[in-house]
């Protein structure tokens, strides 16, 4: 039964990565270029592309956390990067929303098969990286001029 979940943690981890980076793609292709002019603020772009791109890379750090058996490690990286795509997906979901939900959620897929952390206060560090995430989203707003 190991066995299965630890393929599903796999699966949901490495889609995840590959639908973050289709978003990526996405949104640089069809929503910016698209566009036929510069966005009203300069560093949007490139900064949801970097935070996107982030997505994507906590997947596979969340992945590798898996095949290393840190199942506490992956657990707190899948959750945190699905807060910060859930995050990310309701704030553009008239753009590519939906295909950061859809990350979101098999982030929380792959994070839902690792069984649980027998641990004292072992929610705090995923509550703590959802919350660094979402912070992160936020700041980086803020900083281009968005909030």
């Amino acid at each position: 039964m190991e066995g299965a979940h630890r393929q599903r943690q796999l699966t949901a981890g490495l889609l995840a990565a590959v639908v973050a980076v289709a978003s990526d793609w996405a949104y640089l292709t069809v929503a910016v270029h698209s566009q036929n002019g510069p966005p009203p603020l300069p560093g949007i772009v490139p900064f949801i592309t970097g935070y996107i791109a982030a997505i994507a890379a906590a997947s596979v750090l969340g992945t590798a956390c898996v095949l290393g058996g840190r199942s506490a490690a992956a657990k707190t990286v899948f959750l945190s990067a699905a807060a910060g795509s859930a995050a990310l997906g309701v704030i553009g979901i008239l753009s590519i929303g939906i295909a950061l939900l859809i990350t979101a959620a098999l982030l929380s897929i792959a994070a839902a098969t690792i069984p649980p952390i027998r641990r004292p206060n072992a929610w705090v560090w995923p509550v703590s990286g959802a919350a660094a995430a979402i912070a992160a989203l936020i700041v980086g707003f803020v900083v281009v001029g968005t909030f």
